[in-house]
């Protein structure tokens, strides 16, 4: 009886690591943030992200689906235990911590304004004195504006990045404020033509804009965490992920994260 038990329990715990080998990893993003994540013509997602996500599953031999929602519900969602971590350009903050651990940092990107060109706006509080800022919901950016540029400036928030941008380029906004690197997408391809460009310096205020970005995954997930950083190195240094940079940006903006540590 021993013996048949101890078969049992041998068949039980084999029969578990094979299910832990065939779970989904439900990787939850935002598809209206190009170039990072977007959908093409027929549908499908695709981007800077995305690529770099599959990478990264395939170099932790993780099977992985991507779940489409809004930006501000990714959080919730990731502890509702409807998707099992994030990657969509989330920054590493500490507020951001106290609801999520996060992997090693993934890419780095500082925040700018984008305004039309001779408007005055600068990173200067006192030439925003006025202005409506148009920004994502739930980002650093509105941190930003409604905390540090309170009784200035106004924030308009939107639900994704993309109507913030139309909404600057029709005049009902004064500027935008996001990450320099999504900015440099849309002025490459409609800003510039239309006589928009960055507007002052980047800011880098760790307090607001944390340490750039990294995959969030649930509280005390740390196996999940430590297969992403291990792959994260892989990419990494075997160029796959400066690969996957220089399909989309004449700048390197490859995070720590993806360095073997010295």
């Amino acid at each position: 009886m021993k013996t048949l038990a101890l078969g049992l329990m041998a068949v039980i715990a084999l029969t578990g690591v094979a299910r832990a080998q065939d779970k989904v990893v439900r990787i939850g993003t935002e598809a209206a943030y190009a170039p990072f994540e977007f959908k093409d013509d027929k549908g499908e997602l695709k981007g800077y992200e995305i690529q770099l996500g599959n990478a990264l599953c395939a170099a932790a031999k993780l099977k992985c689906e991507w779940v489409n929602q809004d930006f501000d519900s990714l959080i919730p969602a990731l502890n509702a235990h409807k998707i099992d971590a994030i990657l969509s350009q989330m920054s590493i903050t500490d507020d951001r911590k106290k609801a999520v651990d996060f992997t090693n940092q993934v890419t780095v990107a500082p925040a700018r304004f984008v305004a039309k060109q001779g408007s005055g706006i600068t990173d200067d509080p006192g030439s925003l004195k006025g202005k409506t800022i148009a920004v994502q919901s739930g980002t650093t950016h509105e941190k930003y504006v409604t905390e540090k540029l309170a009784g200035i400036a106004t924030a308009k928030v939107y639900q994704t990045q993309d109507e913030a941008f139309l909404d600057v380029e029709n005049g009902r906004a004064d500027a935008t404020l996001a990450d320099a690197t999504i900015e440099y997408d849309w002025l490459e391809k409609t800003g510039k033509a239309k006589g928009f460009d960055y507007a002052g310096k980047p800011l880098l205020d760790p307090a607001i804009f944390g340490d750039g970005t990294g995959i969030a995954v649930r509280k005390g997930d740390a196996a999940l965490a430590e297969a992403f950083n291990k792959a994260l190195v892989t990419v990494g240094t075997d160029g796959t992920f400066k690969k996957i940079n220089d399909a989309y940006f004449p700048f390197n903006i490859v995070g720590s994260g993806a360095h073997a540590a010295k």
